[in-house]
Parts: C-alpha cells; sequence; structure tokens
C-alpha cells in the first residue's frame, strides 16, 4: 500500500493547523496512529484535551453514544466507527491507514457536485450506458429514479470547526436513504443489474438483540461473498431478486440477516465520493473507508433489527435524465 506522509497525512485538508489528536480506545491502535504523525490520547484520558482541540476518534471498541458525542462539544471531530463494521486489530489499522490516504478535498468538490446536480430535480439517474440498448448484459447498468422526498446525508467541506461532530462517512460518500416503512418511489427506487467488487455489514448502535444476532451471521456471510469476486445483484421495481458470487445464490440468506421483514428492499442509494483511495482498497476488509471508494453503492437493512449490507460498485458512468 501507498506509504502515508508524514506528519497527519491528508488529515491536514481538514485540520491544516496545530496538533491533531488521535483518540482511541485500544492502546496498539494509539499507537500506530502515532507513528503516523498523530498525538496519540487514550479515550479514557480524553478530558484533557484543550477546547478546540482537533481530533481523529477512532471507536475500535465502543459504539458512538449521545454522551460521548456531548463530551466531545468543545473540539473540533473527525469520527470512525470501526466497531460498528469491524474493530478486529487488523481492519482498524487498516481503516486507519485509509483515513490518512483520504483525498477530503476532492470529496468535498465531488460531493457538492452530486447536491448541485440533485437539486436539478433529474427524474432518474443511470449508472451504465444511458440506453439499454447499449447494455452490456455482464457490465452494471442501474436506473435510478429520483423521487420528491430525498433525504441526503454528507459533509460538502473540507474543514471540520470547533463544535463539529463529523462522521467519516459522510465525508466520503452522499448517502440517500429511505425507511422499511416508506412505499413506492417517492425516494428513489432501483432496476437493473449492477456488479460490486465490495460487500460491508455493519450495525447501528441502537440494534436490538435479534438484530445482533443478525449482524453476526451478516459479517460471516460478508466474508464468504467478498472471497469469491464479483457480485452481481439484480434489482426490480428497488427489490434485490437476486444476489449471486461464484456461482452460489446469496438471496434468501442475505434477506435473513437483513431481516425479512423488509424483503430485501433497497434502504441506501449511496454516491462514493472518496474514489481517490480506490487503488488502495482491500475489499477482503469490512471497512467503512471501502464504502465511498466506489462510484456508487446499494445499502439493504437499517442495522438494528438486522445488519445494513452495502454493495459497492467501484466503476461506472452516470448520466441524469430529465
Amino acid at each position: 500500500m501507498t506509504e502515508v506522509n508524514r506528519p497527519c497525512g491528508t488529515l491536514r485538508q481538514i485540520f491544516p493547523e496545530g496538533d491533531v489528536f488521535a483518540v482511541t480506545d485500544d492502546g496498539a491502535l494509539g499507537a500506530e496512529a502515532a507513528e503516523l504523525g498523530l498525538k496519540y490520547v487514550p479515550l479514557d484520558e480524553a478530558a484533557g484535551l484543550p477546547d478546540g482541540a482537533r481530533v481523529v476518534l477512532l471507536l475500535q471498541h465502543h459504539m458512538i453514544s449521545k454522551p460521548m458525542r456531548m463530551f466531545f462539544r468543545r473540539q473540533a471531530v473527525l469520527v470512525v466507527p470501526m466497531a460498528s463494521f469491524d474493530g478486529a486489530p487488523d481492519a482498524a489499522a487498516y481503516t486507519l491507514r485509509m483515513t490518512l490516504l483520504t483525498d477530503y478535498l476532492r470529496a468535498a468538490s465531488t460531493a457538492a457536485y452530486w447536491i448541485d446536480k440533485l437539486r436539478e430535480n433529474a427524474e432518474k439517474v443511470v449508472f451504465g450506458p444511458p440506453r439499454a440498448d447499449d447494455a452490456d448484459p455482464d457490465a452494471t447498468r442501474l436506473v435510478c429514479s429520483l423521487g420528491s422526498a430525498l433525504r441526503v446525508d454528507a459533509w460538502p467541506n473540507a474543514s471540520i470547526g470547533t463544535g463539529q461532530w463529523v462522521s467519516i462517512g459522510s465525508c466520503c460518500e452522499l448517502s440517500i436513504t429511505k425507511q422499511p416503512s416508506d412505499v413506492g418511489g417517492d425516494v428513489f427506487s432501483m432496476d437493473g443489474v449492477a456488479l460490486a467488487s465490495g460487500v460491508l455489514a455493519a450495525c447501528d448502535p441502537r440494534v436490538t438483540a435479534a438484530g445482533e444476532r443478525r449482524v453476526l451471521e451478516a459479517r460471516r456471510l460478508r466474508a464468504e461473498m467478498a472471497a469469491l469476486g464479483t457480485i452481481r445483484l439484480s434489482m426490480k421495481d428497488n427489490v434485490l431478486t437476486s444476489v449471486t458470487a461464484g456461482g452460489e445464490d446469496f438471496t434468501e440468506r442475505l434477506r435473513e440477516v437483513t431481516n425479512p421483514d423488509h424483503g430485501l428492499q433497497a434502504l441506501e442509494l449511496g454516491i462514493g465520493t472518496n474514489l481517490a483511495v480506490l487503488p488502495e482498497v482491500d475489499w477482503r476488509f469490512n471497512s467503512q473507508l471501502n464504502e465511498g471508494a466506489g462510484v456508487m453503492h446499494i445499502g439493504f437493512g437499517e442495522g438494528i433489527t438486522g445488519a445494513h449490507m452495502d454493495f459497492v460498485i467501484p466503476e461506472s458512468d452516470h448520466h441524469f435524465l430529465y
């Protein structure tokens, strides 16, 4: 993997001056952060941080909580919620390095581009060729119809100020989400085929006991699919009709781990803005930094009653239809 420039890698795009503190709940990860130019502070000693401190909060073992957020209300915080994906040492080290390789300026510019385009009220965005007649049956062509009730989460700024708490996910992707109870195309609806290279499994801090059991199985399922190479997804009226990899069909297992009550409807249309790290991505890792490295991703499940699983499409052109 490309070496991280010292000190602090590309985090200098966000925090151009002063010390950048790596606050983490794991000593080994803190030591690695220190080797990469950050100033390590254990989580249980973070009360000593000065007001206005620039913080990268690396949560390898703890989930995000409201009290934790309030604790850092006087600092400028970039949050990396590793425990929501995979808190294992190798996954955490990988996520740290990718955090320091992210081009935050380019990501912010890409997010701003998509926000401007969505404000133009396009009826559809097509990933792949705009005409169905030009589509290769073995390539991505996904038609995403856009409704009037879009909910967008993104941080289209390459800076974080005092009192701001920003998730790494908001920096590296633009997320359009819907609730399981949403019906019809008021938010979005997808049809077509997508070829994914990456798959992620995550949980929400509010995960239920039943949801946690599904998340554990989802992580095993994710590892199986990730080892098989390209993953093919077929969508009809925003419902996943099949997902296959390596000649195996994973549709029913995916339905179960994301909560069968949701019926494999897509709950997230994600636009990757962290494209600069794509050459460095290792799809074997269940890391949030892989999520925004592709042109787009499709998410199933809400992470509470079942796993939230994202399928990342690394390369595709796109076209807006009005």
